[in-house]
């Protein structure tokens, strides 16, 4: 499993030697879970890079694990969070006064990158196969498919036409930013919040989603939010994600013990194994964990408003404006709400079953 457990300098003062977390529900409820996530995980097994799929794969998927008990999970479980500690979602606002959801405006010019990309004749792109419903192996067919996927070919089809050759590479959280950075890949496209910090390393495209920061814990756990409920517990995060930074921002004054892995679903896994009490992660990846195994559920509100964005190498300017030119019409052309439809809309609220509008530099 990928990732390091990363711990506290020093246990927090009350904790007892070798207590570990909060074990949750009873042990068959806890076989059920492992049971879960086996199934899950033989379908999403990290591998250094994937051939390409059949295009209309996507068209041919099955629930991994749930069937039509999957399909009523997300609407009935969040639970309001009453005292939540500093946690009024609010948008990021950039040093410099700006949005940073906002990207260079879009133009179909064949500059630099986009023709280093079709000089190559192959689209290699950075993508998780760990994420139910956005990106993930499915188990029938062993093809990648999801959200992201449909968003990954239809740039794919812009930049080389039909058909093209693209290598999904299967990337951990943690190296998203070095394989854009290196030239590993020519994008990213893993539900990758858009931050200002991030900025600074890589290049967004405008917002294909909107999001937040959330919660998520067995239903029996006693956990309802990000306040004192999670006294005495271990929080799980992903390596290096708005998560983990807002964890270590909201919990200073609680006695909770922060844990990372390289991936949220492994996370989930910690939560399955007694290894974690609940985990935090993107509202909209954590209604998939929650569609996998229906021990656990969202709790609070999100304390966070984040889009997701495709990622590029900040000197790669003309392709990032490509790429916007393609979520214009991807957006607004129906391929968005049809993706939307196979893949999430069972499992979210009403209000996210729209593109998020784009805002542009310039």
């Amino acid at each position: 499993m990928e990732g390091q457990v990363e711990r506290e300098a020093e246990r927090r003062a009350g904790r007892a030697a070798g207590s570990g977390s909060r074990r949750y529900g009873s042990p068959n409820a806890r076989a059920l879970a492992i049971a879960v996530s086996g199934l899950v995980l033989a379908g999403t097994m990290v591998v250094a890079s994937l051939p390409p799929s059949d295009p209309g794969a996507a068209e041919d998927s099955v629930d991994a694990a749930g069937g039509d008990l999957t399909r009523r999970m997300l609407l009935d479980q969040v639970d309001d969070a009453p005292g939540e500690i500093g946690a009024v979602a609010e948008p990021e606002v950039c040093d410099d006064g700006r949005n940073p959801a906002e990207s260079y405006a879009p133009d179909g010019i064949d500059g630099e990158a986009v023709q280093r990309i079709q000089d190559a004749d192959q689209l290699v792109v950075g993508v998780d196969q760990n994420s139910y419903r956005w990106g993930y192996r499915e188990p029938d067919t062993g093809d990648i498919v999801g959200f992201d996927i449909d968003l990954v070919r239809a740039i794919g089809e812009d930049l080389l036409g039909p058909n093209p050759d693209i290598v999904f590479k299967a990337i951990p959280t943690a190296q998203r930013i070095p394989a854009i950075q290196s030239g590993d890949v020519d994008m990213v496209v893993r539900s990758m919040s858009i931050t200002c910090d991030r900025w600074d390393d890589v290049a967004f495209s405008a917002a294909y989603f909107e999001t937040g920061q959330q919660l998520l814990a067995p239903v029996n756990s006693g956990i309802d939010g990000v306040n004192e409920s999670l006294n005495g517990t271990t929080v799980c995060s992903g390596e290096d994600t708005t998560a983990e930074t807002e964890l270590r921002a909201r919990t200073q004054a609680l006695d909770v013990e922060l844990i990372t892995r390289g991936n949220h679903l492994d996370c989930l896994v910690a939560i399955q194994l007694g290894q974690a009490d609940a985990l935090m992660t993107d509202s909209a990846l954590a209604a998939g964990h929650a569609a996998q195994d229906p021990t656990v559920h969202l709790v609070g509100e999100p304390i966070t408003v984040e889009s997701y964005g495709v990622a590029m190498n900040l000197e790669d300017v003309d392709l990032v404006r490509r790429v916007n030119e393609v979520l214009q019409d991807y957006t607004t052309g129906g391929a968005w709400a049809e993706s939307y439809a196979d893949w999430l809309a069972a499992y979210l609220p009403e209000g996210q079953s729209t593109a998020p509008e784009p805002l542009y530099l310039d």
